[in-house]
């Protein structure tokens, strides 16, 4: 298992903290999402950082470099807030795969509001939605079974 979480926590605090002070939301939909991943960026700046590379460990072997362009960046834009929710809605799959349960509430909400048929969106995050909901467990159930 690789060590992450532990060094890139205080990282993750003070984006939580800049994306807090200077984002822009124009409705009630971005307003929900971004609370959704401030509330993510803190149980990840916060939870037990052994707990989480494990819990996480396909999805920082498979998207580390797009979760740290974004959370060692400037930006808060909106590609910025995509990429995050797609980091977490992995996150949540790799938890309902390898535990049967999605542990964090705000990643289970998440889950279900992006799993649902009621929202739209932008084509990035519809194929990485997909690729999450369809290739990504047989990926994360052989890496398990090859340990």
């Amino acid at each position: 298992m690789l060590a992450y979480f532990k060094q890139i926590q205080p990282d993750i605090l003070a984006y939580k903290e800049k994306l807090d002070k200077h984002n822009i939301t124009i409705d009630k939909t971005n307003l929900m999402f971004l609370n959704l991943i401030l509330n993510i960026l803190n149980f990840l700046g916060t939870e037990d950082a052994n707990k989480l590379d494990e819990q996480c460990e396909y999805n920082i072997l498979t998207m580390r470099k797009e979760f740290e362009g974004v959370i060692r960046g400037d930006a808060v834009n909106e590609k910025a807030q995509a990429i995050l929710l797609t980091f977490f809605l992995r996150i949540a799959k790799e938890m309902e795969i390898k535990y049967k349960k999605i542990e964090n509430e705000n990643l289970e909400r998440l889950y279900t509001l992006m799993t649902s048929k009621d929202f739209r969106y932008p084509s990035y995050i519809k194929d990485q939605k997909n690729f999450a909901l369809e290739s990504m467990p047989e990926n994360i159930k052989r890496m398990e079974y090859l340990k």
